[in-house]
């Protein structure tokens, strides 16, 4: 079950990256000859207009295929004649696709599930927050300089340990700085607060919340585009981290690392219902496309972001890249992120072993 929901989960994302792809191509007239969802042997399709759209056999995410050259047409283009900006724009709009579909899930789920917020509603007596000087109703909206809205954005912007860190909260309108170090409580580094949480919108396990009370609806859109937009930046800190050495390669997770969370996953919360399972599956989802989002943006040969840079290039020089050195580029481009996969794979086998 775990390698059917992963193949899934991999395909949707896949097929929406590419879909923004050909939507775009078709506003600039560029020719889409071929809308594949999944890979391998075609297994049935239709034409429409100038692009066949096909179900293939495997189900690997799929392709939006680009003619790099028109002959004898003045109704439609290759993607090689497209203007610097209509290439940037065709290249951003798979990323972007990806985007909205993270932010669509997970208002979705963000309905279905208690609202935290930053909303501190409990100071333990003794505590860091106690002797610092933080009080009820204080709202936390930054730490270590980085904006906050919830429990799970306060904690992976803590600089980790005892080591301090500094909160500003905002009290009646006004924004207040604080040093404070953390204290350890059971294995965790803890400031003593407690935040305000709110029953979910839509009560779909039909749970008693006893006195947590049910918000309003704008704040749970909210709660849900704020997630998000914690997904996009932790993913970009998770890569520059990488790339700076501040991270191990060993950490990532490719496709045997992300079916084994997912399996994991499904174990747990088969045991409470198919309710589960779906809100569950679908916040993998929005991890998921907000990672490929992200990571296609960065400017890297062979990816979006590679493209893109290409498009800026020509954009201010005002001249086009020759198609052998662009293609040169992105091959060998392709050959790292390869040599990568196969890195990344081999370190989740071992994982499991």
């Amino acid at each position: 079950m775990s390698v059917i929901l992963t193949l899934l989960i991999f395909t949707i994302i896949v097929v929406i990256h590419e879909a923004g792809h050909m939507i775009a191509a078709k506003k600039f007239k560029v020719l889409v000859s071929e809308f594949a969802v999944g890979m391998g042997p075609k297994i049935c399709g239709f034409k429409k207009g100038d692009t066949v759209y096909s179900l293939r056999l495997l189900p690997l995410g799929g392709f939006c295929r680009m003619e790099e050259e028109v002959e004898d047409r003045t109704d439609v283009i290759s993607f090689n004649d497209t203007t610097p900006m209509q290439k940037i724009l065709i290249c951003l709009a798979g990323p972007f696709m990806n985007f909205v579909l993270a932010f669509a899930l997970m208002i979705g789920i963000s309905l279905c599930s208690p609202a935290g917020s930053s909303v501190i509603t409990n100071v333990s007596d003794g505590s860091p927050a106690s002797e610092t000087g933080l009080e009820v109703g204080d709202k936390v909206v930054a730490v270590n300089g980085h904006s906050v809205h919830s429990q799970q954005e306060i904690e992976f912007f803590k600089n980790g340990g005892n080591m301090p860190d500094e909160l500003t909260v905002k009290r009646n309108g006004e924004k207040i700085k604080y040093t404070i170090t953390p204290a350890k409580t059971d294995e965790r580094y803890v400031y003593g607060i407690g935040l305000a949480v709110k029953a979910p919108y839509l009560n779909v396990f039909h749970a008693d919340y006893g006195d947590i009370v049910k918000g309003e609806l704008w704040e749970y859109i909210a709660g849900g585009f704020w997630s998000v937009i914690f997904l996009i930046k932790a993913t970009v800190i998770s890569f520059i981290r990488l790339i700076t050495a501040k991270a191990a390669v060993t950490e990532m997770s490719g496709p045997i690392g992300v079916t084994s969370a997912v399996g994991e996953v499904y174990t747990e919360t088969v045991k409470v219902g198919m309710t589960a399972v779906v809100l569950s599956m679908c916040e993998l989802t929005v991890l998921l496309s907000a990672n490929l989002g992200v990571l296609n943006l960065f400017p890297l040969p062979a990816l979006d972001g590679g493209r893109i840079v290409i498009g800026f290039i020509e954009l201010i020089s005002r001249r086009k890249v020759p198609e052998n050195i662009e293609g040169f580029i992105h091959f060998i481009g392709f050959a790292l992120l390869m040599a990568l996969g196969v890195y990344i794979a081999f370190n989740d086998v071992l994982k499991l072993l």
